[in-house]
């Protein structure tokens, strides 16, 4: 019981990698991950079921606000939900896994 929750919650570790990346992996199955930048003029990307990116976004923010929907088909559209929203200090490196279905959407970052 704890090992399943500890993977529900995240978790912050050790960064690795290049600061001001933000990287987010899609392993879930039958939705695409929007990852949209609010306070960036509403910048997003799209990452497809199955595929990974890394982005390097506008840097100078310490707090810098982000929203993960689960899409399937257009974005904000009647298939299309949040499912986090959290805010992040873009000096550190960030990797965001996404895993599970459209309706049961879990994710991790570290």
């Amino acid at each position: 019981m704890i090992a399943a929750t500890a993977a529900l919650v995240p978790a912050v570790g050790a960064q690795a990698g290049t600061p001001h990346q933000f990287s987010l992996c899609n392993n879930g199955r039958g939705y695409d991950t929007v990852v949209e930048f609010p306070n960036q003029g509403a910048y997003a990307f799209r990452v497809l079921a199955g595929k990974c990116q890394t982005v390097s976004p506008l840097v100078g923010t310490s707090n810098e606000a982000v929203t993960l929907y689960a899409v399937q088909r257009s974005w904000k559209g009647p298939r299309s939900h949040v499912f986090a929203g959290f805010s992040y200090d873009d000096r550190r490196v960030i990797d965001i896994t996404t895993t599970g279905t459209y309706g049961a959407v879990n994710w991790g970052w570290r």
